[in-house]
């Protein structure tokens, strides 16, 4: 080629050539980096509607009272000016001498400056806009009536973090387990299942009460696992535990393919003494 004629138009050439694929490399491997779309951020809403949940129950918020801002009133000093005294002076002679037509002399006072006195206008300090009740109430109940630290909270019997509840429960109750028109309903509740057996067994104690035992029941509609005195028991004497422990490992389902693998419900027993 022409333009490549000499051994320093070739060397130029591909030194320009090495550095401009430089330049291309590094712009394509360490340039600016962006997501495309952005990441979204928002602000997480907790309903109280999980399977399962983990904490105490949260206490409502108090409101604080907004203090009230105190108009102070304008003081205003009256100044009075003092009048200009006359001050008459006599004029003694003698009485050889013809009388001589007193002359009145008035002696001025000086006048004292006058201190003006600075009013200071009280400065009403703006109210700041205050939510509506309607508002604040919907934010506490979004936000569980609670100022946190930070750190997640919920409520719940379970291992797993979460707000434990059902939406179409009762938010004043204090039970996490009850009929709700899922499954054989009265004390046996597990959702869309059946209670075949309902064996029970008697305490060998004198104590009464209700005793709440979460139960796993896999697809077969064996009771894999017990838990008794769980939220909502009234009693859990060891007595009453016992018992109940038994006969919810002794009670078998209706077998479902389409039921999870490990399904949660809850049988209530409730032990009182005959008279």
């Amino acid at each position: 080629m022409r333009f490549l004629n000499t051994t320093h138009k070739r060397k130029s050439a591909i030194i320009t050539s090495v550095v401009l694929v430089l330049f291309l490399f590094a712009i394509f491997n360490y340039g600016m980096t962006y997501l495309d779309p952005p990441q979204e951020y928002g602000l997480a809403i907790n309903f109280g509607d999980a399977n399962v949940g983990k904490g105490k129950p949260v206490q409502e918020t108090k409101k604080e009272p907004t203090p009230k801002v105190v108009e102070k009133e304008k003081v205003v000093e009256e100044v009075k000016e003092t009048p200009n005294e006359i001050i008459k002076e006599d004029i003694i002679t003698d009485d050889t001498k013809k009388e001589v037509p007193v002359v009145e002399k008035t002696k001025e006072i000086e006048k004292k400056p006058v201190e003006k006195v600075e009013i200071k206008e009280v400065v009403k300090e703006k109210p700041k806009p205050k939510p509506s009740k309607e508002t604040t109430d919907a934010l506490n109940s979004l936000l569980n009536g609670n100022t946190t630290n930070g750190t997640q909270k919920g409520e719940g019997d379970d291992s797993k973090d979460g707000v434990k509840g059902a939406v179409n429960g009762d938010k004043n109750s204090k039970n996490y387990y009850g009929n709700t028109n899922a499954g054989s309903g009265g004390n046996y509740n597990l959702a869309g299942r059946t209670a075949l057996q309902k064996p029970k067994k008697q305490p060998d104690c004198q104590e009464e009460g209700i005793v709440v035992v979460r139960i796993t029941v896999n697809k077969n509609g064996k009771v894999i696992q017990a838990v008794p005195g769980v939220k909502g028991s009234t009693n859990t004497a060891a007595c009453l535990l016992k018992p109940a422990k038994e006969a919810a490992l002794q009670t078998t389902w209706n077998s479902d393919n389409k039921a999870p693998s490990n399904q949660v419900g809850t049988i209530i027993y409730k032990f009182s003494l005959t008279k």
